[in-house]
C-alpha cells in the first residue's frame, strides 16, 4: 500500500488511478503542499524521480509505475512502439520490447530514466493518441510501424507486421492507411510487402514467389498443395514437394505469417513430425527468405537433390 494515502481520500484516488505515481502539482491540488511532500521525502516514505514526479513508496518502481513516471515527467507524450502494443495485449517476442518506449514532440526535453528509451517525433498529435488504463499511447497501427522501423533488420520489420495482424491487434487496411501518412520510414519497401501479404493472404503470394524463385534459379517446379495422410490418419496439404529420381520426396513448407502464434507454430511442428515419419525430407522457410534471400534456400534444395531444368542439365554436362 502506498504511504500516507489512508489519510487522504483524494490522494488515494490519484494513487489508485496512476499506480502510486503523481506530479507535485497533483499533490498540491488535493491539499498536500510542498512542506508535506518534503516531510514524506525526508522520512523516506516517498521518493522523487526528476523534478516533478513523486513515487508514493520507498521501493523501486515496477514496470507499470515506470510507464507512469515517464508519462508524467514528459507531459506531452505517448507510449509508443512495443510498449504501446504491450498495453494493447500484444504478445511480444523481441528483446527490444523490454525497454519502455516514450514518444515526445521533437525538441522537448525529459528526465533520463533507466529502462526508458525516448524517441522524438514531428508526427505526435495528442488528438490521435489512445488511452489504456489512463496511459496515453500511439494507435496500434502506428505502434507496429514504429516498432518495425526503430531497429535495423528488414526481416524483423516484416515479422512485426505479420505478428500484429495474426494477433488481431491491427488490420492490413489500418496499416496501409498509416503507411500513407507516416512519411519517411526505414524498411518501407519491406513493410509494404508485408502488409500486402497480410491483406491478400501470404499463402497465395508465397506460391507466386516460389514460382518466380524456381524460374530464376531454373529449378523444376514443385507439385503444390499435395494431400498426404499423416501418422494419425488425417489429411495434410503440403505447400510444395519434389519427387526425386531415387524415390525420396523433398517437402518445402513456407511460413507466410512467420508463425509467431504459439498454437499455430506447435500445430506446424506436429505436422512436420508426422511427415518426417513418412520418410520425407522437410525444409522450412519463411516467405521473407523465398522473396529476399532465395540463394541460400536454393542451395539447400539443390543439396538435397531438387532437380534443375533439363535444358540446364545439358549446359552443366557440356
Amino acid at each position: 500500500m502506498y504511504a500516507q494515502i489512508r489519510r487522504s481520500e483524494p490522494l488515494g484516488a490519484i494513487a489508485g488511478r496512476q499506480c502510486g505515481v503523481a506530479r507535485r502539482r497533483q499533490l498540491a491540488s488535493v491539499g498536500l503542499g510542498a512542506h508535506v511532500v518534503a516531510a514524506n521525502l525526508a522520512a523516506e516514505r516517498w521518493q522523487t524521480i526528476g523534478e516533478e514526479v513523486v513515487l508514493l513508496q520507498n521501493a523501486p518502481p515496477n514496470r507499470r509505475q515506470l510507464m507512469w513516471v515517464a508519462v508524467l515527467d514528459a507531459g506531452s507524450c505517448a507510449l509508443g512502439s512495443h510498449t504501446s502494443l504491450e498495453l494493447a495485449g500484444f504478445r511480444s517476442f523481441a528483446s527490444e520490447a523490454e525497454q519502455i518506449r516514450l514518444v515526445i514532440p521533437r525538441g522537448d526535453k525529459v528526465t533520463p530514466l533507466d529502462g526508458v528509451r525516448v524517441h522524438e517525433s514531428r508526427r505526435l498529435h495528442p488528438e490521435q493518441c489512445v488511452f489504456t488504463d489512463g496511459l496515453p499511447r500511439t494507435p496500434n497501427a502506428r505502434s507496429v510501424l514504429d516498432a518495425a522501423a526503430w531497429q535495423p533488420y528488414p526481416r524483423f520489420a516484416a515479422t512485426m507486421v505479420a505478428a500484429a495482424v495474426q494477433q488481431r491487434l491491427v488490420t492490413a487496411a489500418e496499416l496501409d492507411d498509416a503507411m500513407r501518412t507516416i512519411g519517411r520510414i526505414r524498411h518501407k519497401q519491406y513493410l509494404r510487402e508485408a502488409i500486402e501479404d497480410a491483406a491478400v493472404g501470404a499463402q497465395a503470394l508465397g506460391e507466386l514467389d516460389l514460382t518466380r524463385l524456381c524460374r530464376r534459379f531454373e529449378l523444376v517446379q514443385p507439385v503444390r498443395q499435395v494431400p498426404r495422410r499423416d501418422a494419425s490418419g488425417g489429411w495434410r496439404y503440403l505447400d510444395a514437394e519434389w519427387v526425386l529420381p531415387n524415390g525420396d520426396t523433398i517437402v518445402l513448407e513456407v511460413d507466410g505469417q512467420h508463425h509467431m502464434d504459439a498454437a499455430h507454430w506447435q500445430a506446424d511442428m506436429r505436422r512436420e513430425r508426422a511427415i518426417v515419419v513418412g520418410r520425407k525430407w522437410v525444409l522450412r522457410a519463411t516467405s521473407f527468405e523465398v522473396r529476399h534471400e532465395p540463394a541460400v534456400l536454393v542451395r539447400d534444395l539443390r543439396a538435397l537433390g531438387v532437380p534443375i531444368l533439363p535444358s540446364c542439365q545439358n549446359l552443366v554436362r557440356s
